[in-house]
């Protein structure tokens, strides 16, 4: 028996997809809310065709092979799906927690677990301001890490590809009294779970803001838009070079120095660095540095950096509207900047990075070293919250003045 009675999947991208076709195969009862355009329309003429969402997964997988299951139910009215929903999934980016959770709130009943995935970019803090107090205290969050699946859609509301579906999972809950039904939740979902204390650990956990800006800044730091051309558009993970992993494990100390000073002041809150983490999820990929775990993980073959051609056909510009920008700058780095400056930590390499990325991003987030400009608003820093101590951090929720 499953720990609970429905599921339903948010969202209409890749891992919803392979969730839409996995869940339901293992016989879950399964409902998909898609409230974006007019993908529910889309999955519904598909689903009227074909009959199931497919998901072929790659051969190293348990499952592998080909996949196939049908949601109860696809609908772009939350009405439908939510109510009857005791369990409620997350594959999102950070971006679309508040519009969602917004449309979600008349009708998210009193026990429902909400699982979001990766769960980085301070989503409990977003659930606070959106939902509100008295419905959060009768609701649970879990934040699952890593993403199950490395995955792309083949067809949309059809088919999708699943390279990797991972084996390891933590999770943080909120509220921690609620984190062995989150634990049996997820178990009966992925597999093998463990719980990673405070809900602060999944939000300043190194994952893609570790990863993705730090490499663009090694690509990207001696271009200007006046400047000429990138050469080429080279493979993210594959061409992978010491200096970019340099900078990555720059900044991955500096989050765990900003950890350790968290706990100084009694907090829960645990450093990790972004090769240990890579070496539990892919126990199996034989890279003794961080340039072998990207060179030689199959989940990170054939990706390419966010460039797109410059105007004239001739060479590479960096696209500053791409996620990796858009997404890990506001919704990562920042965050980890925001909680530095509470706790008074230096991050030299981090703001060297905030800053190329700001300038031009045309945003302005660090300011005379600290996290205080114009557009912090516009992040997911503790500081958007009116959140400036450790107390409210522990608290997740600002203090009164």
């Amino acid at each position: 028996m499953f720990p609970f009675k429905q599921i339903c999947i948010v969202g209409g991208g890749n891992a919803a997809h392979a969730l839409a076709a996995l869940l339901p195969s293992r016989g879950i009862p399964t409902v998909w809310y898609a409230s974006y355009d007019d993908e529910a329309e889309k999955i519904n003429t598909k689903l009227a065709k074909h009959g199931t969402i497919s998901a072929t997964f790659a051969p190293h997988n348990t499952p592998n092979g080909l996949i196939q299951g049908r949601p109860e139910i696809v609908s772009a009215k939350a009405e439908d799906v939510i109510p009857t929903s005791d369990v409620i999934l997350f594959p999102l980016p950070s971006f679309a927690y508040a519009p969602v959770l917004r449309e979600i709130k008349p009708y998210v009943q009193a026990g429902t677990f909400i699982g979001v995935t990766p769960g980085q970019g301070g989503f409990d803090w977003i659930a606070q301001e959106i939902l509100g107090s008295e419905l959060c205290a009768r609701i649970t969050f879990f934040a699952i890490m890593p993403m199950p699946f490395n995955c792309r859609i083949t067809e949309f509301g059809r088919s999708v590809e699943v390279q990797t579906f991972k084996k390891h999972y933590r999770i943080g809950v909120i509220p921690e009294s609620k984190k062995e039904e989150a634990l049996a939740i997820n178990r009966a979902l992925f597999g093998d779970t463990e719980f990673v204390g405070h809900f602060i650990n999944c939000t300043l956990y190194p994952i893609n803001a570790i990863i993705h800006p730090q490499r663009l800044y090694r690509l990207c730091k001696e271009w200007s838009p006046d400047g000429v051309p990138l050469t080429e558009n080279p493979l993210f993970y594959e061409s992978m070079d010491e200096e970019s992993t340099m900078y990555m494990d720059l900044v991955n100390r500096e989050v765990i120095q900003v950890c350790e000073a968290l706990t100084v002041h009694g907090m829960d809150a645990k450093g990790h660095h972004i090769f240990d983490f890579l070496k539990w999820v892919y126990p199996e990929v034989p890279g003794a540095s961080l340039v072998e775990m990207f060179a030689q993980n199959d989940a990170y073959k054939g990706f390419r950096c966010p460039f797109e051609r410059h105007r004239d056909g001739e060479g590479w510009v960096p696209a500053f509207e791409n996620r990796y920008f858009t997404e890990d700058i506001p919704f990562g780095l920042c965050i980890y900047k925001g909680v530095a400056d509470i706790v008074n930590v230096p991050t030299p390499m981090m703001d060297a990075v905030l800053i190329w990325a700001q300038t031009n991003m045309g945003k302005e987030y660090v300011v005379d070293g600290r996290l205080k400009g114009k557009h912090v608003g516009e992040t997911t820093a503790p500081q958007r919250f009116g959140m400036v101590t450790v107390d409210d951090l522990i608290r997740g929720v600002a203090s009164e003045i």
